[in-house]
């Protein structure tokens, strides 16, 4: 399961969204789908075939893409410490 960390404060803003990360003192972009998935994590924790799920059901993409896109957005954030996993 996928959760967001306390580390961060973020916005959406025409679509994307951006993130401050407190302990870094950096800011962060997300597109259209890092954003999607982000509202997501902030509702509640998801397993990451839950959210697979959710993005195949909302864009067009082949699931393996899906699959590595997502998996890249989530060690990128987990990296960042803005997601951790529970």
């Amino acid at each position: 399961m996928y959760r967001l960390t306390q580390n961060q404060i973020s916005s959406e803003l025409a679509g994307e969204t951006v993130i401050l990360n407190h302990a870094a003192g950096m800011y962060y972009g997300l597109n259209e789908v890092g954003t999607f998935v982000w509202e997501l994590l902030k509702q509640k924790p998801m397993a990451f075939d839950d959210l697979k799920e959710q993005v195949m059901a909302n864009f067009e993409v082949d699931e393996q893409t899906c699959i590595n896109d997502l998996q890249q957005l989530l060690n990128d954030l987990a990296h960042e410490k803005l997601v951790e996993t529970i």
